[in-house]
């Protein structure tokens, strides 16, 4: 949550660290006015806060919470290893094998959701590549799931989603620092890094497409249209998506825009059916979010319409002198009040 949105008495939601890992504040302690203000002092802009109504909304999500970590587990495992054990050794290993197996348990779970896909939680906010990877694989298998992929394209399609930028490992290095990826070099290193651990021919292909445009713009190969492979062009996708939301989020750019350039880019930058598809499943305010109204209330996100993505059904959120800071109330179809919009994303 915003800190600026952040009252006394408000309960932190998991522990506060600093940008070297030092420990500022513990799950669990109720915050003060000077808590608040000290945060504020050293730059820190959103804290998360403790809020049962939101929690209990954000328990439907895709997959299994233990099935998501598992899946970022081994796959940091394998995106942690050094350019050189990457190189020499590979990873065709148990890693590669569970995360194999994780990705169907992925692929089970949300064909099991897929009926209520666009109200329940697939993409999370994500502060490293790591959770960057999860997201684009998570929302590149609902989507192929409601194409009707079968499954064994589904599989290739979440190991290229997942292992889309797995080239960033192996980018060559100056004095220690990786070197700036003029022309997107990366999908090419992931590519042959794919190719050199006989992961796949579509997975290699995903991962050095990921950066193409439909209109043969993109990078580094200039391929354009059918040129690109199918489940590259919704990789594509969902790797912009990801990456757009997350940095609204940073720069507080309205949501409504995001989907407005992406639909106007159709068959430009992106693939225009496939882009349809994505965004019937796949919602630009997760349910739980608190969002602020063009009215200046604040409201929860309590359920997504297909079609209506800009106008959720949201709650208004009323200030509650309790720890848990705010109560539901008044519920509101924002599609049916054109007058009323959100306006800001408060806490994903």
């Amino acid at each position: 949550m915003f800190i600026s949105e952040v009252k006394a008495g408000m309960v932190l939601a998991q522990d506060l660290v600093d940008d070297n890992g030092n420990l500022l504040l513990e799950q669990g302690i109720a915050l003060t006015e000077y808590y608040i203000s000290r945060l504020a002092q050293m730059g820190i802009t959103n804290i998360p806060i403790y809020d049962r109504f939101a929690a209990e909304l954000k328990n439907h999500t895709v997959v299994a919470p233990e099935v998501r970590e598992e899946l970022m587990i081994c796959f940091r495992s394998l995106f942690s290893k050094k350019s050189q054990d990457l190189l020499n050794s590979g990873f065709r290993t148990v890693y590669l094998k569970q995360i194999q197996n994780t990705i169907g348990q992925v692929i089970d779970e949300t064909e099991q959701n897929l009926a209520q896909i666009i109200n329940v939680q697939v993409r999370q906010p994500f502060e490293d590549e790591i959770g960057h990877a999860v997201n684009v694989c998570l929302m590149s298998v609902a989507t192929g799931l409601y194409i009707k992929l079968p499954r064994s394209v589904l599989m290739d399609l979440a190991l290229g989603a997942l292992f889309h930028d797995l080239g960033k490992c192996v980018m060559p290095t100056v004095s220690g620092y990786s070197t700036i990826d003029h022309g997107h070099l990366h999908p090419i290193y992931g590519q042959q890094l794919l190719l050199k651990n006989k992961v796949g021919s579509i997975i290699a292909r995903i991962a050095a497409e990921h950066h193409e445009r439909y209109d043969g713009q993109g990078s580094p190969s200039g391929l354009a249209g059918k040129e690109i492979h199918p489940l590259s062009r919704l990789v594509t996708i969902a790797n912009y998506f990801d990456n757009t939301m997350n940095a609204a989020a940073m720069t507080g750019a309205p949501r409504s825009a995001i989907i407005e350039n992406m639909m106007a880019n159709g068959n430009t930058l992106f693939d225009m059916y496939l882009l349809r598809a994505f965004f019937h499943t796949t919602s630009l305010y997760p349910i739980g979010s608190m969002v602020r109204l063009s009215t200046n209330q604040l409201a929860y996100v309590i359920k997504n319409k297909v079609r209506f993505t800009s106008t959720p059904i949201v709650q208004i959120a009323e200030p509650s002198p309790s720890p848990e800071g705010f109560i539901p109330t008044q519920i509101i179809d924002l599609a049916m009040k054109p007058s009323i919009s959100i306006v800001d994303v408060i806490a994903d």
